[in-house]
């Protein structure tokens, strides 16, 4: 893409990063030129460069390393939200042909809290089991999963399952439950010490998390929990209203995603 020799140079300095980078000629995970050597091909100050380059941080498309220099940033990961019908995350990320795997981090039985009780409708006090779990997109930490599951499942989900599926998958095909309806939230959080260890990420850094509760057809609770996700991964949606829906009520969903 093109652009007019009367637009700011900062503008053209971001497009000519964007357009190196789209291009292939810098690849994730490379060094950008640094400041110096954009301000010399532009005939600028370092001053206008920073500014060009702080927008590419923003927007992700590269990265800053304090002592090392500036990157392209890894290729983000992506999964659909398809409002047709309820999938799982796995299902969505490999219908793009990426591969899915996971890593239990901890997995073992608990008193449910007053909140999960009442969530999962089940006594005060009553037994849980807490779940723990990476998601490994194409070998790359994306997301930990702390689910929380009513010891009449999570007693008989064994860690050979837990190592190979996803938890839609689990109680699809080991209890014949299918997840008919999700309710949830998405808000934004930053990783402390312990998730970002967890994620390999900074402490500090932007997260998205993912808070539901996970329904059978007869409106049983089945799971509760919250999903992480690191910030190199995004969820891309298309809404579109049917014909004769402009009377929906406010809030209804064709359906949803499972985190």
């Amino acid at each position: 893409m093109s652009v007019p020799d009367f637009t700011p140079l900062y503008v053209r300095i971001q497009q000519f990063i964007r357009d190196e980078i789209a291009s292939g000629r810098l690849s994730p995970g490379a060094r950008a030129p640094s400041e110096p050597e954009l301000a010399a091909q532009f005939a600028t100050t370092r001053a206008t460069v920073a500014r060009a380059l702080q927008q590419l941080v923003f927007e992700g498309a590269i990265v800053r390393r304090s002592g090392s220099g500036t990157f392209v940033a890894p290729a983000a990961i992506s999964a659909p939200i398809d409002l047709s019908r309820v999938r799982s995350f796995e299902e969505q990320v490999m219908a793009k042909g990426a591969q899915v795997g996971y890593e239990t981090l901890a997995f073992a039985s608990r008193p449910a809290t007053p909140a999960e009780a009442e969530t999962l409708h089940l006594d005060v006090g009553g037994t849980v089991y807490g779940l723990d779990r990476l998601r490994l997109v194409s070998g790359r930490r994306m997301s930990l999963e702390c689910r929380v599951i009513p010891d009449e499942l999570g007693r008989r989900i064994t860690p050979e399952l837990l190592a190979t599926k996803s938890l839609h998958a689990i109680l699809d095909e080991t209890f014949g439950l299918k997840v008919h309806r999700v309710e949830g939230r998405i808000r934004a959080s930053l990783a402390s010490a312990k998730l970002a260890e967890k994620l390999d990420v900074k402490r500090g850094s932007a997260l998205l998390v993912r808070d539901y509760i996970l329904f059978s057809a007869d409106r049983r609770p089945l799971v509760c929990g919250e999903s992480y996700y690191r910030d190199d991964f995004r969820i891309d949606y298309v809404v579109q209203q049917s014909p004769g829906d402009e009377e929906a009520p406010r809030g209804a969903h064709a359906g949803t995603s499972t985190p």
